[in-house]
């Protein structure tokens, strides 16, 4: 298989509470970027992926929705590439339990942050809140996992009585953040909001004090609009789309070692 030829890929990136999938032109994103339930997977456009012969590349957190996304993908005779922390070829210094979302974020950042000669890190707040280190050669630095700002709210009103669930789009009105808030749902919210740029403060600076360089900073996940509206220090790229794009340039890398 030519990866440098001209070519579609449908890719799936099966998270931890939905999958997003998109089809990928030559490294250009469709517009029909998309997001399933995990229970959803028939609905996937499998028999357009079968008439144009396109290939299916997954990168997934869980194996048993792998498994039920390959094993369709046999049903309907469809080409699928798993991209996974052994396959890839970018990131170095990698241990067997992380997370191929992570791995993907950071070599999307490596390959979009052209002639970069710095660290890179990149906080992609979804679900869970990640941060991912690397420097410039793709080494592997090292990070942290946490709530993200919507399990969090969630939590504080599954295991409390009188604390009301707070949806994150409330922060549209918010034209900045508060220590001083008046009411219930405003203190929710913008605590949640606040930790999640705190904790932003706090890896960058600890970062700077331990690796002795200052770091381009990446954003990524589907909260990544909504925080990077509260960190007031520069941001070297957002992009809600890392991950799959990240997942395209590792399936580029896994066909263009099997060439070498």
């Amino acid at each position: 298989m030519n990866i440098e030829t001209k070519e579609t890929i449908y890719v799936i990136d099966i998270g931890n509470t939905s999958i997003h999938t998109c089809y990928i032109n030559n490294g250009d994103l469709s517009d029909e970027y998309k997001r399933y339930k995990h229970g959803e997977i028939s609905l996937l456009p499998w028999e357009d992926i079968k008439k144009n012969n396109f290939t299916l590349v997954i990168a997934s957190q869980l194996a048993h929705m792998t498994d039920s996304v390959l094993n369709t993908a046999k049903e309907y005779r469809v080409n699928t590439v798993e991209v996974t922390t052994e396959k890839q070829t970018v990131i170095k210094d990698t241990y067997p339990t992380l997370g191929i979302d992570r791995i993907c974020n950071l070599t999307a950042a490596i390959k979009l942050l052209q002639n970069n000669t710095s660290p890179i890190v990149v906080f992609d707040f979804g679900t869970a809140t990640t941060v991912s280190a690397c420097n410039k050669d793709g080494k592997f630095l090292g990070g942290i996992i946490t709530t993200g700002c919507e399990t969090e709210l969630k939590a504080l009103s599954g295991h409390t009585f009188t604390l009301p669930h707070v949806e994150i789009a409330k922060e549209q009105k918010i034209e900045k953040l508060s220590v001083l808030t008046k009411n219930t749902e405003d203190a929710i919210l913008h605590g949640a909001i606040a930790g999640q740029v705190a904790l932003t403060e706090y890896f960058l600076t600890n970062f700077e004090k331990e690796i002795k360089q200052k770091p381009k900073i990446v954003f990524t996940g589907g909260n990544c609009q909504i925080i990077s509206r509260f960190y007031k220090e520069k941001v070297d790229l957002i992009d809600p789309s890392l991950t799959v794009k990240g997942i395209y340039y590792c399936y580029k890398s896994i066909f263009q070692s099997l060439k070498a």
